[in-house]
């Protein structure tokens, strides 16, 4: 069985889902929502891409854990796994399969919430929407559901019931990103910098900070921002203003968090197949 007969048959059992219609349209009103609540306000669109960055980084991830997290454990835990990879089934061309359905499904999710919502701030907005602004936008934002959508995979496929791949997942969603650089007051990344530097009396110097705190998806994927959507953002806006003039740090350098966010896309899945090659299925 090949690549594309096993994703056609994983399509047609997950399309029936409602949980798949429910992921699209909630993404899709939540990001329609947040640039009709803010069109009274900030006249240009570009500041409202702020909101629906966060809503990308925290909220899509979760949208996107129930789709991926039964992709292989539901199988194993099912015992349906034997039946699938009966011969001429290969594991690589099951495990391919499984992952391309979970990432067209958040690649689509993901390219229609940034879609309507520039179709929104067409319609609504003072200013028009810059349509490169929003294409990148869209192809950052993309990549990082991409990227989360391998991570989640990879951990359904490394255990054998759905509970350890639901804890997992939520595992990954909350140290990747809510706590690599979400707005937890106490649980971040930053405060357990501190904590971890202060028990042998040292301090994390800025740049080194700056470094680990791209290493995560999230954390790649604010750090384009700046570079390729919030680029030349009028000056009334403080919080696109505060990256402007960023330090020449390494963490901050584009080609760096473009290879961190592209190591996540590929590297995420791979590590996910390479514990499922060697997994007992029993």
């Amino acid at each position: 069985m090949s690549t594309a007969t096993v994703a056609r048959t994983d399509f047609r059992s997950i399309r029936r889902s409602y949980a798949v219609v429910g992921v699209v349209v909630s993404f899709a009103a939540l990001s329609a929502l947040v640039f009709l609540g803010s069109s009274e306000v900030h006249p240009h669109p570009v500041r409202t891409t702020f909101g629906l960055s966060a809503l990308v980084a925290w909220a899509l991830p979760l949208l996107l854990a129930p789709l991926a997290y039964l992709a292989v454990a539901g199988d194993r835990e099912r015992g349906t796994i034997t039946y699938h990879l009966g011969l001429p089934n290969s594991r690589a061309a099951y495990f391919r399969g499984k992952y391309v359905t979970r990432a067209a499904v958040g690649g689509i999710t993901t390219a229609l919430g940034v879609a309507l919502a520039f179709a929104v701030a067409l319609a609504t907005y003072e200013h028009a929407p810059d349509p490169g602004r929003f294409l990148a936008l869209a192809a950052l934002s993309t990549a990082f559901a991409l990227a989360m959508v391998g991570v989640f995979v990879a951990v359904s496929a490394s255990v054998a019931t759905r509970s350890r791949a639901m804890i997992g997942v939520i595992g990954a969603y909350f140290v990747l990103s809510a706590f690599w650089v979400g707005p937890l007051p106490v649980l971040n990344l930053g405060t357990a910098l501190d904590a971890v530097a202060a028990l042998p009396g040292v301090s994390v110097s800025e740049p080194a900070r700056t470094l680990i705190g791209s290493l995560s998806p999230a954390g790649a994927y604010f750090n384009l921002l700046p570079e390729f959507v919030w680029t030349d953002a009028p000056g009334e806006y403080a919080a696109l203003q505060q990256f402007a003039g960023r330090p020449d740090y390494l963490g901050y350098e584009p080609w760096f968090n473009a290879v961190v966010l592209a190591a996540w896309v590929v590297g995420a899945p791979l590590v996910g197949y390479l514990r499922f090659r060697s997994a007992e299925l029993g």
